[in-house]
Formats: C-alpha cells, structure tokens, sequence
C-alpha cells in the first residue's frame, strides 16, 4: 500500500543572501514595447526559479525511503528551498510522484513570487543510469505570467569527464499581456545539463552545471524563431545569474545573439543584433537606460526584433 508523506518546509528558513546574490526583481514592467531578447532573459529567469527547487525535491524524494523523516525534513530539501512551498511524496518506493505546491505569495531564490503545482513524477532514483523524470507545470503563475511545462529528464550516465550529464526534452507555454496586447509563446527545446558539482545533494548552494539547449520558439501561433545554445550557459546557483555562455536566436537570415560574460557573477548580458550591441539586466529583463525602443519589437519581419 502506498504511503502519504507530507513535508512543510515552513520553519525552514531560506538562503536567500549569498556573496554573489542580489534581491531579484520582477520582470513585470517591459518597456514600451517587448522584444525577442527582453522576453528570452525573462524565461530563463522563470525556467531557472523552478529548476533549483526541482532538482532538490526530485533527489529528497529518492532519499524518502523507509520513513527516513526523523531527522527533520530540511535535510531533504535543503537549506536554499523555499520554506513557503509545501511538497507530498505519495511513495516510499519507485516508481513515485512528488508535488510542490507554492503558497499564495511564494517567493524563492530567484525573487520571483510563485503560485501553483510542479508534480515529479520519478520512475527511479536519479543516481542510476537510465533513470527518468517527468516535471509538469500546469498554470503556474509567476507575476502576471502564466506558465504550463512539461519536459522528460533522462540520467545518461557519467561522461568523460565524470560529470553526470541529463538530457531533456521539453514544450512549454508562456502566456502574457503587455499593453493591451497578448503574447503566447511555445517553446520546444532538447538539451543537457551536466552537473560539474551539487547532483548528489539536495543543496542549492553546491549547484555547478553547464546548461544547453536548443529548439523552436513560436509566438502566437505565427511568428517562428530558433534558438541554439553557442556555449553552453555556467549555472551557479550561489548566483542569481549565468556567469557564462552564448545563446543565439535566428529568424529567416537574421541572427541574435546574447552573450552572459566571461565568468562574472553580475547583472548584464550583452545583446547583439544587425551589428549593434545593447547591455541587458538580467534581474529585471530589461535594456539599460538609453536604448531606442522605436522599431524594435518582435512582431516585425526584419530590423530589431
């Protein structure tokens, strides 16, 4: 007979201040008008504040074997999960499904207030190869963005390096309103992760992987771009932001780029399209004062999308 586990995290309290982490900022307020790059930085954001909590459930609930509570459940989760989230495992043995439920309110490491479900369902302990996952996220909201995912985890085993590597596939829908006008973005991407260090640990705070991905990004159904990870994205979950990596977005011939840096835990990406470079904050998902937002916008065919 299945078992019922109920974890409350309430009393735990969150890393929330690291030497490289600053308080996030919501990226609620575009600017005038929304452009491929803005809304890119924004996803990965949103991606990245479930992606953390995640991965530290998925590898509590493989530790969640035999009633192994008495400890007290912030070993599980880990110090940097979000004490306002609530999770149930409904198994002690694989196959299982673990749920997060975000509270009214709920705001975790990347500053972002979350409301709704994640369920994980785990076909087997994540440290053997072959094992697989399952993340569905259905109307999750995250400010005035509505967010449903579901992408398939598999544990290809350690590489040559001897990092654990996990490949996925994904399709998600990002639903928004910007003055007046609607967005539906659907994004379709495979890609990989490999852990340099954390995959072993519920911990947020010893998280190092390298993250790729690439796919298709249509909006509203009509508008068609692609996107491709040049170097792969450096994840440090000490910091708020990619400390390094390229990713490069293409439409018809023309191609953007956004560049995270060098290796820098800062706030800014650099964006470069049809030879002109703009800095980018990456906390709010916005270009610096004094960029030019007349003709630029990603509804048009050519220019500044």
């Amino acid at each position: 007979m299945k078992k019922t586990w109920i974890i409350t995290l309430g009393l735990v309290a969150a890393l929330f201040i690291t030497a490289c982490e600053q308080s996030g900022t919501s990226f609620e307020d575009f600017n005038e008008n929304v452009t491929m790059a803005e809304e890119e930085v924004a996803d990965l954001k949103a991606a990245e504040a479930t992606a953390s909590d995640v991965s530290s459930a998925r590898f509590g609930g493989h530790l969640l074997q035999g009633g192994m509570m008495v400890s007290g459940s912030h070993l599980f989760f880990g110090t940097g999960f979000p004490p306002c989230a609530t999770v149930s495992v409904d198994s002690d043995e694989f196959p299982k499904t673990i749920t997060i439920d975000y509270s009214e309110g709920c705001t975790g490491r990347m500053g972002l207030e979350k409301k709704g479900v994640v369920t994980i369902y785990m076909h087997d302990t994540i440290i053997n190869e072959g094992a697989y996952y399952i993340v569905t996220i259905e109307n999750l909201t995250m400010g005035h963005r509505e967010i449903s995912k579901t992408a398939t985890f598999t544990n290809d085993g350690l590489n040559e390096n001897d990092n654990w590597v996990i490949s996925f596939e994904s399709f998600s829908t990002t639903t928004f309103e910007k003055q007046g006008e609607e967005f539906i973005i659907e994004r379709d991407f495979s890609g990989m992760r490999e852990w340099l260090s954390g995959f072993d640990t519920p911990e947020v705070t010893d998280d190092l992987l390298l993250l790729s991905r690439s796919g298709s990004i249509t909006v509203n159904g009509d508008l068609k771009f692609s996107k491709t990870t040049v170097d792969p994205l450096m994840i440090d979950r000490t910091c708020t932001w990619p400390l390094s990596g390229i990713v490069e977005i293409t439409r018809a011939d023309e191609i953007m780029t956004i560049d995270y840096g060098a290796g820098e835990c800062d706030n800014i990406a650099l964006v470069t399209k049809d030879g002109e470079s703009e800095e980018i904050e990456l906390n709010n998902g916005k270009f610096r004062k004094g960029f030019q937002r007349q003709h630029k916008h990603m509804n048009q065919n050519k220019g500044w999308w």
